[in-house]
């Protein structure tokens, strides 16, 4: 992990953590279905932070691997003749 992906996921967390002691406070409150929205979606917002590189990389494989694959493989030329 590098500086600025170390950077974001502070920034995230600085953003999830209010998130999650609302959803902690609605919890503990008895409103748990309001609670546990709140403690999803700061949980959601952390785990994306870490995720996120791995997404990077499986999108650029693909795109890489649709870029560069040859568009007359599978044909069969015979069919096309007329």
């Amino acid at each position: 992990m590098d500086l600025l992906d170390t950077l974001t996921l502070f920034g995230t967390v600085v953003l999830a953590a209010p998130i999650g002691l609302l959803g902690a406070e609605f919890v503990f409150e008895g409103r748990l279905i309001t609670g546990g929205g709140f403690l999803f979606v700061a949980f959601a917002l952390v785990a994306g932070g870490y995720l996120k590189p791995d997404l990077k990389g499986i999108v650029a494989e693909t795109v890489v691997d649709v870029a560069t694959e040859d568009p007359d493989d599978g044909r069969d030329e015979e069919a096309y003749k007329d």
